[in-house]
């Protein structure tokens, strides 16, 4: 009788195997030899689940996507308003080291995907689904009366999200001074602003 093979364990295998090597040493220095090796498989046998290195960037990227966003929906749960927005920003940023390895697969993605229309997809997809779940939080914040109405819910969206992704690369490139503490006082200065109407 042939052996049965659950193919999206192998493929979950192997995604496991990319992290712990980022982790380790960095996207750049990603191999498929090595990967293989990571993760207990032959090269012929890696290919047959991901054919090349833009493959398994696609599937790592869109797993970090994925844990960033269960998360947020397991921490979120009842909450609305200006909690549920802040909830969701904490589990983007690289507050802790499952977060930073996230942050570290995003930005080898960001690198390596420049040229590839394909990659960028993937990272606006994510990118804008987030958008559109933040900008629900801020409409019910505004709703209920805990936004200034004089904010601009779609500029401040802006400064927000490039807040975010510039602390995913301070956690990692400039780490002594973007500890868990100081991103949470940055992240708590927009919202504040927000219910002053200064952002």
């Amino acid at each position: 009788m042939p052996k049965i093979v659950d193919h999206d364990a192998r493929r979950e295998e192997i995604i496991e195997a990319v992290w712990r090597l980022v982790a380790r040493r960095g996207f750049a220095a990603l191999n498929m030899r090595d990967l293989a090796a990571e993760a207990g498989f032959t090269n012929g046998a890696l290919a047959r689940y991901f054919p090349t290195k833009a493959a398994i960037l696609r599937a790592s990227l869109e797993r970090a996507n994925a844990a960033t966003e269960q998360r947020a929906a397991r921490t979120i749960a009842g909450a609305d308003g200006l909690n549920a927005f802040r909830k969701f920003c904490v589990e983007i940023m690289p507050l802790d080291d499952e977060r930073l390895n996230e942050a570290r697969v995003v930005i080898g993605f960001w690198n390596y995907a420049v040229a590839d229309q394909e990659l960028i997809g993937v990272y606006d997809q994510a990118i804008s689904r987030w958008r559109d779940q933040m900008l629900s939080y801020l409409r019910t914040a505004a709703e209920a009366g805990e936004i200034n109405p004089s904010c601009d819910l779609d500029a401040f969206l802006d400064l927000a999200m490039a807040t975010l992704m510039g602390l995913q690369i301070n956690a990692i490139f400039a780490a002594r001074l973007t500890t868990p503490s100081r991103q949470l006082r940055i992240l708590d200065g927009l919202i504040a602003g927000l219910q002053t109407g200064t952002s």
